[in-house]
């Protein structure tokens, strides 16, 4: 009896929970080109001023694309991108949006509204991103760049879109991210940090995101090869002392390249040692 009488409560509590909760809506701040929202089967053009909500599929043409501002954050579609709009909803405490993007790539500005806590996810068909207080940006493929803040990376939750307004318990709390913003405070521990300045791609052959250390080997091979920028190399790692500046110059094999901090970008490594092998 008792174990059923705490069902119940536990049900009518969440039943509260999402009766409480209501529905957002995105305005179109701009448009240019070609780009359509999807009613039904068939696709109408999206103007400026136009409202959309959870549920909605948008999609921008060659050489096309849209803004969208919700509460308070900024999204830019890029040319040939469509995304599904996952959840737009707020309570008393916090406030969510999640997009999915199908193809393309989008630049993201999240900001806090309302005092509420906000928790904003970009899921593509090969990963997700979880993100606070962070500009951002993202492709269908899982390639991640963040500009400022911090963003979470994790393997896609689904290959495709899950539309609810329904509230989940996002952790993200008050205030901005920086580089000791613990990961749980963003994804509740799951996926991988990419701080600012930082990118991570996505592993073709496991689906995993790559580490963004991994991403600068990656690139310093590159260069080693001929098929990067010695601009990059110089950017993170000082030539050795008396080491010419030219674009021969490159560690010998299994020297480490020490990354300082980018004063361009402000972006810091921490001291981050790479040991680089070919």
């Amino acid at each position: 009896m008792k174990k059923s009488f705490r069902i119940l409560l536990a049900a009518f509590a969440a039943l509260i929970a999402v009766h409480s909760a209501f529905a957002l809506e995105a305005t179109v701040l701009s448009t240019s080109g070609k780009v359509e929202i999807q009613k039904g089967s068939s696709w109408f053009p999206l103007n400026k001023g136009d409202v959309v909500s959870s549920g909605a599929v948008i999609s921008t043409g060659f050489k096309s694309s849209a803004e969208l501002s919700i509460q308070g954050s900024k999204v830019q579609l890029g040319p040939l991108t469509r995304i599904t709009i996952e959840k737009l909803v707020s309570d008393s405490s916090k406030t969510e949006a999640s997009i999915y993007l199908d193809s393309g790539k989008i630049d993201a500005n999240v900001n806090k509204s309302d005092g509420k806590r906000t928790g904003f996810t970009v899921s593509t068909p090969v990963a997700t991103a979880s993100v606070r207080g962070t500009s951002f940006s993202i492709n269908a493929k899982g390639f991640l760049s963040t500009g400022k803040g911090l963003v979470a990376k994790m393997p896609s939750k689904s290959k495709r879109p899950q539309i609810s307004d329904i509230p989940s318990n996002f952790l993200p709390g008050a205030g901005k991210a920086n580089a000791f913003t613990p990961v749980k405070d963003v994804s509740g521990g799951l996926g991988i940090p990419v701080y600012e300045g930082d990118s991570s791609s996505t592993d073709a052959a496991t689906g995993l995101p790559v580490y963004p250390q991994k991403e600068l080997a990656r690139k310093a091979v590159d260069i080693h090869s001929g098929t990067g920028s010695q601009a990059f190399l110089e950017r993170i790692a000082s030539p050795a002392s008396g080491a010419p500046s030219s674009a021969s110059y490159f560690p010998e094999p299994g020297s480490p390249i020490l990354l300082e901090s980018d004063s361009s970008s402000g972006a810091s490594y921490g001291n981050l040692v790479i040991t680089v092998s070919y």
